[in-house]
């Protein structure tokens, strides 16, 4: 009897945990930021964010629709996983988001916080003022109270090098 071979599912799960097609997979749903906002191609935004199309397809594939000409359009919005870095009254958390309407609203967020820490200024923390995220069942409210926001920043807790997070 010939050999079973390992199941595609499991080997799906193994790429997922491996750091290098994170950083892949991140790439991919960078290109379909810009190429939601910025109106690009899927082969100029792939080049603006150092990754392939093949790349973008094998990670964010079901977020793009193919045209009948051949080239590939962003959808509006999909449905994808995404673990992004929150802050809470405690400090920085990761989270995984299931929408890509969520996942901006936090990273406009965190732009938002990055601007106040810079320059003081609280008026864009304003829209987010009572307002949280919904991540499955829990609820995460948004911090917007310029004194913890202030303590969280002399903690080293606020990072804004990436809004995406490792999984591990």
């Amino acid at each position: 009897m010939p050999k079973k071979h390992r199941s595609r599912k499991r080997n799906k799960a193994r790429r997922r945990n491996d750091p290098k097609s994170e950083l892949a997979r991140n790439s991919a749903l960078e290109v379909l930021s810009l190429m939601r906002t910025k109106g690009l191609s899927l082969a100029k935004a792939a080049k603006q964010a150092h990754t392939t199309p093949k790349t973008v397809v094998r990670y964010a594939g079901a977020a793009l629709r193919k045209e009948p000409s051949g080239k590939y359009q962003a959808s509006p919005f999909d449905r994808l996983a995404r673990f992004l870095r929150f802050l809470t009254p405690e400090g920085q958390i990761h989270i995984t988001v299931r929408s890509s309407r969520t996942a901006t609203k936090v990273s406009e967020y965190m732009a938002a916080v990055d601007h106040y820490l810079k320059t003081g200024d609280t008026a864009r923390l304003a829209q987010f003022r009572g307002k949280s995220v919904r991540v499955g069942t829990l609820k995460f409210q948004f911090v917007t109270d310029p004194r913890i926001l202030d303590r969280l920043a002399h903690a080293g807790e606020v990072a804004f090098e990436d809004l995406y997070a490792i999984s591990r």
